[in-house]
């Protein structure tokens, strides 16, 4: 559901293509949630603490977004996020902000702040993720500013839309981080997508990115498989997976050794599934299950710091196109490595979170 706001003006329409005729949809978003740590002496985030936090209330995600259409071929988008952004400056709030083009299917450009096309988890909707949240190797590789929103301009298009679409995606960003007014440094990441349906419903993504620090460059490389099919009527099947290597950025920059930027690769891969059945109840539209499976090894030179998660999901749909969703999910980490002097190995924790869209 969306409000819509519609201006009309035939003085300046000249041709029906190229006609002046804005229209703006305002959209709003809530996520609120319930964490729990199910293990003494690891905190919400799933980190070692002598004074854990064990449980928290808190406000996930509150935005506001207004997309915008002038013509058939020039439109935009503005989203502010509530809380403020992590990793940028104080006050900022913009997430999205991006004029866009539309040349045809095949040729758009667009220019802004805008979601960097690369990482399967990453570049899945908040709004549908299969999890409450994205996987540990996505957070990882948003915190080296890989990938998320970064300002930049990017060329994308379809082909074969109608019989076995192929997308294409490449953006030249910042690489540092999002919603800030000035680069870390002059050097551009230049990030690369495609996307390929072989039939409906099975799509395989390749993406690479060329990142820079200290004036040296490393790159990132890594495969995807998305399926989404109807088992019947009434069952919905979603199987995802993905393998990805990349700069640990942040370990390179803090490094006192003088090692190359080669030296500190990270990698990860996952498999999920979810399971969606449309119940239509009238206290339930759709009910969902599903679990995913991943392993993320934050420096692959360095033995004994790899970590993998288990998340088990059970969700509710109340309204349609997510309007209203309810989740809980159970997260089970391993550590290779004890993460505490008393050999914490392991440790599971709860999530709940409710949704509403308007």
């Amino acid at each position: 559901m969306f409000l819509v706001c519609t201006i009309t003006t035939g003085v300046l329409a000249q041709t029906e293509e190229g006609s002046f005729n804005p229209t703006i949809k305002v959209k709003a978003l809530v996520h609120s949630r319930y964490d729990m740590s199910l293990t003494d002496s690891v905190d919400i985030s799933n980190k070692y603490s002598d004074d854990a936090l064990m449980s928290n209330f808190r406000m996930r995600r509150i935005e506001m977004r207004s997309d915008m259409k002038l013509t058939e071929k020039w439109s935009g988008v503005v989203r502010i996020q509530l809380p403020e952004l992590k990793g940028s400056s104080p006050g900022k709030v913009i997430e999205l902000a991006y004029v866009q083009y539309k040349h045809s299917d095949a040729l758009q450009i667009m220019a802004g702040q805008f979601k960097v096309p690369y990482e399967l988890d990453e570049l899945t909707s908040h709004e549908d993720l299969r999890m409450i949240e994205r996987g540990t190797t996505s957070s990882l590789i948003v915190s080296q500013s890989l990938a998320s929103y970064q300002p930049g301009i990017m060329i994308f298009g379809k082909f074969m839309k109608e019989t076995t679409p192929l997308n294409y995606y490449f953006a030249i960003v910042n690489g540092s981080n999002r919603a800030v007014n000035n680069d870390i440094n002059d050097q551009k990441n230049v990030a690369g997508r495609l996307e390929y349906s072989f039939t409906k419903g099975i799509r395989l993504g390749v993406n690479a990115q060329q990142a820079f620090a200290k004036d040296e460059s490393s790159t990132s490389y890594g495969v995807d498989l998305s399926i989404q099919q109807k088992l019947s009527d009434k069952t919905k099947l979603i199987v995802e997976g993905e393998y990805i290597v990349a700069p640990n950025v942040n370990a390179f920059l803090a490094d006192t050794s003088g090692l190359d930027f080669s030296n500190f690769d990270l990698s990860g891969y996952f498999g999920q599934a979810l399971l969606r059945f449309d119940i239509n109840k009238s206290w339930c539209r759709t009910f969902e299950v599903g679990g995913k499976y991943e392993t993320t090894d934050p420096l692959t030179d360095v033995d004994g710091n790899s970590f993998s998660t288990i998340t088990g999901t059970v969700g509710f749909i109340f309204l349609p196109d997510n309007d209203a969703r309810l989740q809980f999910n159970i997260i089970h980490t391993d550590w290779e490595s004890a993460i505490s002097p008393g050999g914490i190995m392991a440790s599971n924790i709860f999530s709940a979170q409710f949704q509403v869209k308007i």
